[in-house]
């Protein structure tokens, strides 16, 4: 039971730990893609903490597990607002908007869920509440694997997340469907005088850990994209005030960034296609404007004007 307990306790760690973030970038960012991914995870948590009462509580069991089997209203929340949540995130994730049809699919799912329970109590009863849940899941993984496949415009990191969202949500559709199968027909119990039931479905839990893994290292990834775009931008605008303050050409600036990277005149000429003649003089030029005679001396200059506090007076002035 310890292990059990445990067990739930991470579980629940890793999704608020993700839905703290996710509610973080969606606060700086503004974008829909967290704010969708927040309630999924809400919801992941909601039905997780469900699920370790009927394992710890007896009584609260027993009430549910009756209650399932006839009005299963949690449980078809869960279900609808994260397949709703499920959907519009992977068509942001391929840049799609949601069609009529896929609308369609969630009221349809939503339908299903709510007329099965006035079926007769049985194994068949509850594994057809669940399985149009599995399949919606499959639906989503083969959807997206489809669509990515024909897209062009999608960076690497989104092209990587949503290759392997859809990649699991295809085998993990078939797991679930796979697990719930053998446990609602050969572990748990549907009889007038008893009825047992083992809620907690493995496979499940891993594809949530994994979709929470992979949002992990989505947004520290992203995070350290955001500091390095940051960086990128305070150099070039630093590099920008340098050539202003001495008075560089277009060219010269695009040949003094070079001089700085430490190239040579015909590595220079080899990258932006110029004779070696014309890179020497415009060379020459900078050389003149910077008062200086060696090509180690231009990187002295840039770093001397930075720390002189030139560039909060070039930067007061350009306000």
């Amino acid at each position: 039971m310890i292990a059990v307990f445990l067990y739930n306790i991470l579980l629940i760690v890793l999704y608020a730990l993700a839905m703290a973030l996710s509610i973080n970038y969606f606060l700086r960012r503004k974008q829909t893609l967290f704010l969708l991914i927040t309630i999924y995870l809400l919801f992941f948590i909601f039905d997780n903490a469900i699920i370790y009462m009927t394992e710890f509580i007896n009584s609260f069991a027993s009430s549910y597990n009756e209650t399932f089997m006839s009005i299963p209203v949690a449980k078809t929340i869960i279900y609808v607002v994260n397949a709703y949540c499920s959907l519009l995130i992977v068509n942001n994730l391929l840049k799609r908007k949601t069609s009529f049809f896929q609308y369609g699919l969630v009221v349809i799912l939503t339908l299903w869920m709510s007329m099965i329970p006035l079926l007769q109590n049985s194994a068949t009863k509850v594994w057809l509440y669940y399985l149009p849940n599995q399949l919606f899941l499959f639906y989503l993984g083969l959807y997206g694997w489809l669509h990515l496949r024909k897209a062009t415009d999608f960076s690497a990191a989104r092209y990587f997340y949503t290759k392997w969202v859809s990649l699991s949500s295809i085998v993990f559709g078939l797991l679930i469907l796979l697990e719930d199968t053998y446990v609602i027909y050969q572990v748990d119990q549907y009889t007038i005088l008893n009825v047992k039931i083992n809620n907690r479905n493995i496979s499940e839990d891993i594809f949530s850990m994994l979709i929470c893994f992979m949002l992990l290292h989505f947004l520290f990834r992203a995070e350290e994209e955001e500091k390095q775009a940051v960086v990128e931008e305070k150099e070039d605008v630093q590099f920008q005030l340098f050539c202003r303050h001495y008075g560089f050409t277009q060219r010269e600036q695009e040949i003094c960034a070079l001089l700085l990277e430490h190239k040579s005149n015909q590595q220079i000429a080899d990258e932006i296609f110029l004779s070696l003649g014309t890179v020497k003089t415009h060379v020459h030029n900078i050389f003149i404007k910077l008062n200086i005679k060696k090509r180690n001396q231009v990187i002295e200059v840039y770093e001397n004007f930075h720390k002189s506090g030139k560039i909060n007076t070039e930067v007061s002035s350009a306000v």
